[in-house]
């Protein structure tokens, strides 16, 4: 017999669906017009499309400036995800079952690059890299973007912590003269891998698509596709840019099927 609340939500179940089929919709939608615009045989951007051509694609993969932002977006990203990874799951690590003084304070100023205006980020990390002497290079645009990202990686990681470790075993694994590597790989590790896999897909594809950081920060070699699609829209309206468009939309697919891969022997040890 079910219970009167399982009776209840299934009450309501189809409300529900019938309030996020149209946000679904809202959100899916747009994106699914992208390739059929990638597909136009014109030289322009055009609804519906005029034809069926790949040439687009052709010319998105034949023009080096664009393979060259396609690259740095990569390597922008990667480094991001490595710094995002490496600040954000010590920040949890060492914050996680810790209460002291000041804690919030702390935890807000690893969160701080959410809240604060990416104009405000990026005209800062500006003058800070112009006085370094080191402003237009694509590592400055990697380090920005690890701090942009780093907070989604401990959100993920404190989170998957606080769900998956309790803080006695912490406590038991060094009173029994466990060594610290071995605490962090036999207790800590198991609990935050999936935050940690979680938090690096998203941060990589914050990095990825991120335009205001590297619109302040690029050089002459540096400039981002995300950036590089920005200016297309204002100055040619080639379908190049809906070409490149689809390269987001199937990095975003293949991202999250690996996010599902890589949890899914977690899950099934549950």
């Amino acid at each position: 017999m079910a219970s009167p609340d399982r009776a209840h939500g299934r009450r309501f179940y189809p409300l529900m669906v019938a309030a996020c089929v149209p946000v679904l919709a809202f959100l899916v939608l747009p994106t699914l017009v992208i390739v059929p615009m990638a597909l136009t045989a014109g030289d322009l951007i055009v609804f519906p499309p005029q034809g069926i051509s790949g040439h687009a694609f052709a010319d998105y993969l034949g023009d080096q400036q664009w393979m060259q932002s396609t690259k740095l977006s990569f390597e922008v990203a990667v480094l991001a995800v490595a710094i995002a990874a490496l600040a954000g799951t010590s920040a949890a690590v060492a914050l996680h079952g810790k209460r002291f003084p000041g804690r919030g304070a702390v935890t807000g100023l690893i969160l701080a690059p959410i809240v604060v205006p990416l104009v405000v980020l990026g005209l800062g990390d500006y003058l800070l890299f112009a006085a370094l002497g080191v402003l237009g290079g694509w590592a400055g645009i990697g380090v920005a973007h690890g701090v942009l990202v780093t907070p989604y990686v401990y959100i993920s990681v404190a989170t998957s912590l606080a769900a998956g470790l309790n803080p006695a075993l912490v406590r038991s694994a060094r009173s029994l003269g466990a060594r610290p590597t071995s605490v962090f790989r036999h207790v800590y590790w198991p609990a935050l891998r999936p935050g940690l896999c979680a938090g690096a897909v998203l941060a990589f594809a914050v990095s990825f698509d991120e335009v205001v950081l590297a619109w302040f920060l690029q050089g002459p070699q540096s400039t981002t596709l995300p950036v590089r699609m920005f200016t297309a829209v204002q100055f040619e309206l080639t379908p190049k840019i809906m070409a490149s468009a689809s390269l987001f939309i199937g990095l975003a697919t293949l991202t999250l099927l690996a996010q599902a891969l890589i949890a899914r022997p977690r899950r099934d040890l549950v």
